[in-house]
């Protein structure tokens, strides 16, 4: 079976295909009891704002208006890069 390959275009089209799936997630969800739509919602902007200008301007305006919040979630964030170990593409 042949291996998938990581490169830049998989991650990005990963990355907006996830992004996507949770904005409509997080649509649906508004208006269901069940689901949490703003936590869809805020994930789904946060994955799609390198790609799309409109979402990366609500990040800015999100990291603007709650500075400690988004510090927080800065170190969470390394904190979890740092313990994800390395993966070795030489091996099979």
């Amino acid at each position: 079976m042949k291996r998938l390959i990581w490169n830049r275009h998989t991650k990005s089209l990963l990355r907006l295909v996830a992004g996507w799936f949770f904005i409509v997630l997080g649509i649906i969800g508004c208006f269901l009891p069940i689901l949490q739509g703003f936590i869809f919602l805020a994930l789904g902007v946060f994955l799609l704002a390198d790609h799309i200008p409109f979402f990366g301007r609500i990040r800015s305006w999100i990291h603007r208006r709650f500075p400690k919040m988004t510090e927080r979630v800065h170190q969470i964030g390394e904190k979890f890069s740092k313990n994800r170990p390395k993966h070795n593409s030489d091996t099979d």
